[in-house]
Formats: structure tokens, C-alpha cells, sequence
């Protein structure tokens, strides 16, 4: 068997070959760039059959304008899709447009001139070495793989350098086919290069997919993350929720009971709430919660940790804090509260209630001393505020 027509035989193979990657990967990854690729590669094999078919028409002649015509509109789409695959799989944002469409018709216009008796030999030739360079130089500058990146940038690189000497060899000699072993082997090589092009495709893919997986993987961590503070925090002011204290209070008793250290609650209820949400409504009622929240938020260390108790009571744990601490920041909370805008006609005040943790006592017993004391702060503000309105006994 001759050399040079087995050579192309192989040459075919490897192209389907790369041809059968390109489709395997764009089902997995379903990027634009795969289908200019798999288009290139398409047209590039029926080029290799085209070329076939030229070799086998003879000299040069008319018989042999529409073999050779058929060939150069192969070989020039083949080099418009690759550099156009290139383009999109640097920037996925590149769309096609249905004006793309018209870049047939300067292949159609190139290609008949080429094939005529009297253009000049190895156009076609330089015109794949170039669009191989640039090519090469795009892959080096992409993100991605360094293994894949110079793996793609040697093999186009190379192959840029097999088409200058195949043009070299057809400008000499009138004709490539006269280099002898040598363009037999440069068929072997070019399939050499498609198997090496398929690798780097695989490698830079495989790092962009890895890469892809950790930010997955990030974002359902973060997601994760955001739906257990969702769970734990109270949508209107933002605080934690009765629910989380239950898992908080468990950590802090047994790191005091570890550790020592004393352990204080206080209790917070805004007075006058539901006179303020019958009054001026539930939008301010609500404005009034979220101002009371970061209020006590901004009054506390950041060791202490302030919830939402529920309705319009507040809890307020303080970690490190003796009977005296707590006493005097409950009595700090409750002196006197910040204007708060949209209450003018009602303004509210705090009712704070505090109880210190005493060891081997049950944690309700502290809450509900805390809770006893809050309520008796309230009871006597509100009669102090109906003496207020009744205003001075008349002896």
C-alpha cells in the first residue's frame, strides 16, 4: 500500500476521532464553543476526503478547479470555526448572530480564486498556519489548566510550524506531494497533534469542572449556612430566636460549670406596646421592636447575646456577669430609652427584669426570677403613669 494515501487514511481516523471528543464533550458541558469545534473538525474531515479526492484527479487542469474548489471551502471553514470556537470559549458571553451566517460568502468567493491555475500556490496553506498561531497564542493567554493551556499551545504551535513547511515544500517544489516520506509523514503528524489537541481540551476541562464543583460546592455551603441563621435568627429585628437559646443556654451552663463564672439574665418587656399598635399601627409597632432590638444589641458587650423572646419581650444573656453587673445594666436598660422616631404621641419605656444563675439550680427557676422582677418593675411604671394622669389629689 502507498504511503502517502495510508497516511491520510490515518490522518482520518484521528480526526474522527477528535471529532467524537468534541461531541462527548459538549453533551457533558454544553458549551457554544464545542459546536463551532465539531463544525471545524467536520469540515476538516471532509477536506482530508476532498484531498483524497484531488490527488486523485491528476495535474493540474480543469478537471481538477472543482475537486481543489471543494477542498479550499473545506479547509477555510474549517479555519473560520476554529478560530470562532477559540473566541467563544474565552468569552461565553459571545453570541452568533444570524449575520454570521454570511462569512460563506467570502469562503465561497476565496475559494474558487484559489482553485484557479493561476493563484499563487500555498495560500491556503499559510492561511491554516496563521489561524493555527493565533490559535496557539489564544489557548496560552486562557484561563484554565496549565498542563491544558500549554498542551493546546504547543500542539497548535507545532502544527502552525508543519503548514509554513508544507507551504515551503509547495512553493519549491509546485507541489507538497513532492516532499516524498516527508508529507506521508506530515499526515501521521498532524494526527499526532489532533490526539495531543484532544487531551488539552479534556485537561483544561477538567480543572474549569473542578473548579466549578468547589464554587458549587461553596455556594450550597454558604446556601446551608444562610438557612441555619435563617433558623436561628428572628426575621423582623434580626436577633436570635427563643429557639437557639435553648442551644446557646445548654454550651454556656456547661462551660460555667467547666470554667466557672457567673451566668445573668435579663428580661425585657417595652411597656406600653400594645397601646403604641392600637395608636399609630403595626408598622410602627414594628419599627418600635427593631429600634428596642438594636438598641440593646448596641447597650451590651459582645459576649452577651440579645433575642427575641417573643411578642414584645426581649432576652438578654450575660456571660461573665455577677448578680452586681446585672443588676446595674438592668437598671442602666431600663433608666431611660432613646427617642424613638414615628412614637411621639406614645413613647415607650423598657421593663427589665434580672436574675444571676446560682449552681446546681435549674435554669426555669433563674428565668422566672428574672421574669418576677420585670413584672414587677412594669406593674409599678404603669401605676406611677395613671398617678401621673390623674394628676394631684385635691385635699
Amino acid at each position: 500500500m502507498d504511503t502517502q494515501p495510508f497516511a491520510l487514511l490515518v490522518q482520518a481516523a484521528g480526526t474522527i476521532l477528535l471529532f467524537i471528543v468534541l461531541l462527548l464533550l459538549y453533551r457533558k458541558f454544553r458549551r457554544p464553543a464545542f459546536l463551532d469545534w465539531i463544525a471545524s473538525w467536520g469540515f476538516f474531515l471532509a477536506g482530508l476526503a476532498l484531498l483524497w479526492a484531488v490527488r486523485a484527479s491528476g495535474g493540474p487542469g480543469e478537471s481538477r478547479v472543482i475537486p481543489a474548489f471543494a477542498l479550499n471551502v473545506a479547509m477555510l471553514a474549517h479555519v473560520f470555526f476554529l478560530l470562532r470556537g477559540v473566541r467563544r470559549f474565552r468569552d461565553e458571553r459571545a453570541t452568533s448572530r444570524p449575520v454570521d451566517m454570511l462569512w460563506a460568502l467570502p469562503i465561497l468567493v476565496v475559494a474558487w480564486l484559489l482553485a484557479m491555475p493561476f493563484a499563487p500556490p500555498a495560500t491556503v496553506a499559510l492561511i491554516r498556519a496563521a489561524a493555527y498561531l493565533v490559535t496557539a497564542v489564544s489557548f496560552a493567554r486562557a484561563p484554565g489548566s496549565a498542563a491544558g493551556r500549554v498542551l493546546l499551545s504547543a500542539s497548535f504551535f507545532l502544527w502552525a510550524a508543519e503548514r509554513c513547511f508544507m507551504a515551503w515544500g509547495e512553493l519549491h517544489y509546485g507541489d507538497a506531494q513532492s516532499l516524498g516520506d516527508l508529507y506521508a509523514f506530515a499526515h501521521f503528524f498532524e494526527m499526532f497533534l489532533e490526539m495531543t489537541v484532544a487531551v488539552g481540551i479534556i485537561l483544561l476541562l477538567f480543572e474549569a469542572s473542578q473548579a466549578e464543583l468547589k464554587r458549587e460546592m461553596e455556594r450550597l455551603v454558604e446556601s446551608d449556612s444562610q438557612a441555619r441563621e435563617m433558623g436561628i435568627r428572628d426575621r423582623l429585628t434580626g436577633l436570635y430566636n427563643r429557639h437557639y437559646f435553648n442551644d446557646v443556654i445548654r454550651r454556656e451552663l456547661a462551660r460555667s460549670r467547666r470554667h466557672g463564672g457567673a451566668i445573668s439574665v435579663l428580661l425585657v418587656d417595652v411597656d406600653r406596646f400594645k397601646e403604641i399598635n392600637d395608636v399609630r399601627g403595626h408598622q410602627i409597632g414594628d419599627e418600635v421592636l427593631q429600634f428596642v432590638a438594636n438598641y440593646l444589641t448596641a447597650c451590651v458587650r459582645e459576649s452577651d447575646l440579645v433575642f427575641r423572646w417573643g411578642g414584645d419581650e426581649f432576652l438578654v444573656l450575660l456571660t461573665q456577669a455577677d448578680e452586681a453587673s446585672a443588676a446595674q445594666k438592668a437598671e442602666e436598660l431600663g433608666r431611660k430609652l432613646p427617642h424613638i422616631p414615628g412614637a411621639e404621641q406614645v413613647q415607650p419605656t423598657l421593663s427589665v427584669g434580672w436574675a444571676t444563675h446560682r449552681p446546681k439550680a435549674e435554669f426555669p427557676r433563674t428565668l422566672a426570677e428574672a421574669d418576677s422582677r420585670m413584672y414587677e418593675m412594669k406593674l409599678n411604671r404603669k401605676k406611677e403613669r395613671e398617678a401621673r394622669e390623674r394628676g394631684p389629689v385635691r385635699l
